[in-house]
């Protein structure tokens, strides 16, 4: 009986169960959600910020935020509606770090490396030019295939070292590599036919 119990005690709630709970205003909802998705939540930060003691504050900061978002919204996706919040958590903080001249992250790695294929906003036009160009990545990554999408979320969404996604992947950071490049020069191909950059 003993037994019974602590395998239902470790076991993990469905995601519409914890949803549920912030729904109902019942505090385990954080807790479920720190049981499901704290090394996952965590991960995002670490490769953004490096710092530990940043991370554990984003992490308390992001189950906050999902507990003051929930109710009105209910999540779909719940561990991507967890990540987008923890994202702009760790970014809020990596901007603040920077002004603060604190050590760079990975993040600067691969926003550097994504940055080389994207063009320069006119500062009048920023607004629009901003929307129009997260609408043609969005489309762009939508037409990728599986593998492909999954890296470049891996690398330009979560800021995953290269060698991490290649661990994931069970291929050679090479093979990593070569996609990223692959994936760039195509939605540089695209930005040239609508003519944001020069071809």
């Amino acid at each position: 009986m003993n037994e019974e119990n602590e395998k239902n005690k470790n076991r993990l709630l469905p995601d519409d169960v914890i949803i549920e709970l912030y729904w109902n205003r019942n505090e385990r909802a954080i807790e479920e959600t720190d049981r499901k998705y704290q090394k996952y939540l965590y991960t995002i930060a670490y490769n953004i910020l490096r710092d530990t003691m940043d991370c554990e504050e984003c992490l308390n900061d992001t189950y906050l935020g999902t507990w003051n978002a929930i109710p009105p919204t209910r999540p779909s996706v719940f561990q991507a509606f967890l990540s987008k919040i923890m994202r702009n958590t760790a970014v809020g903080r990596y901007k603040k770090n920077a002004s603060l001249k604190r050590i760079p992250s990975e993040m600067t790695v691969s926003l550097d490396e994504f940055g080389k294929c994207l063009p320069d906003a006119p500062s009048a036009e920023e607004d629009y030019f901003t929307s129009q160009i997260s609408r043609i990545i969005s489309d762009y990554l939508r037409s990728l295939p599986e593998r492909s999408a999954f890296i470049f979320i891996c690398r330009y969404y979560c800021s995953d070292r290269i060698a991490d996604i290649a661990d994931m992947l069970h291929v050679s950071e090479r093979t990593v590599f070569r996609e990223l490049t692959d994936i760039r020069s195509r939605l540089q191909e695209i930005l040239v036919k609508e003519e944001y950059i020069r071809g």
